[in-house]
């Protein structure tokens, strides 16, 4: 299984608790892990290797020019480095054909398998949604969303990458961006959805991609079915479970994987450098 994470060191803490959680939830998969940034140091990717078992994991750390995306909208709560998976089509080995995306501030519960193994059909990626109403009006309406179609959270994305290369360059995506600068309020996750509304297969939220909002807005499920169905919580937004003040229900979930005790790791690491 690819897995792809994008950070800089301040959300290496949270990284070192959701591979922990992983191992747990499937102990035995085999996993390549992509580690895209611009900045982060030995130091860094030690505290990665010592949070898993790497017996049955590569490490591949992804160098990437601190100015490829110069020209990207910024956000208080969006580092540059949230964009790095909007690349990944030009930085990944050609042999790579399909990888989860997943942010650091989530927790897996159970074995990711059932997602990585999904049928794409015709479609680019595959997501769930997180907004209704009005809000996904409006998302829909200022991205010129395709019709029918809805507005998916980024934090947690399969990415069809074979297919993704055959119809999108980086230089579609650097386009893209720079037209419509102004009203990307929301990042590479409304570039996600400009770009590829209409392709994207919609995943059960309160399965794949569990957050507080999801969770107050599903009634008929409680802390028991979430520990025996969902499979990976995500920790979006300003609230943190690490940080003073979080705000929700969820907060054990992240407790307990970080509770974890890693196993002795073995590193295997393919370094690779790419720049615009």
């Amino acid at each position: 299984m690819n897995i792809l994470v994008t950070l800089n060191s301040n959300y290496i803490p949270p990284l070192t608790v959701m591979l922990r959680s992983l191992r747990r939830a499937a102990p035995e998969l085999s996993l390549d892990l992509y580690v895209a940034h611009s900045s982060l140091s030995e130091a860094d990717f030690r505290a990665i290797e010592n949070s898993c078992d790497l017996r049955y994991t590569r490490i591949h750390p992804v160098s990437i020019a601190p100015d490829v995306l110069a020209d990207a909208p910024i956000l208080k709560r969006l580092s540059k480095e949230t964009y790095y998976r909007l690349l990944a089509i030009e930085f990944l080995p050609q042999d790579v054909e399909r990888i989860l995306y997943i942010d650091p501030d989530t927790v897996f519960l159970r074995s990711p398998e059932s997602l990585y193994e999904l049928d794409f059909g015709s479609n680019l990626l595959a997501a769930a949604g997180h907004t209704s109403g009005w809000i996904e009006r409006l998302n829909h309406l200022r991205l010129h969303m395709a019709k029918g179609s809805r507005y998916i959270n980024a934090g947690v994305i399969l990415m069809n990458i074979a297919a993704l290369r055959k119809e999108v360059t980086v230089h579609d995506i650097f386009e893209y961006i720079a037209r419509n600068a102004k009203k990307l309020y929301l990042g590479d996750q409304d570039v996600f959805n400009g770009m590829f509304s209409g392709r994207i297969r919609i995943l059960d939220e309160t399965i794949y991609n569990l957050d507080e909002k999801t969770f107050s807005f599903h009634p008929e499920i409680d802390l028991d079915w979430v520990a025996s169905n969902t499979v990976i919580v995500h920790y979006n937004g300003a609230y943190k479970p690490w940080k003073a003040g979080y705000r929700g229900v969820l907060q054990n979930f992240y407790f307990e994987a970080a509770d974890e005790i890693p196993a002795p790791c073995r590193l295997t690491r393919m370094e690779r450098q790419w720049s615009a």
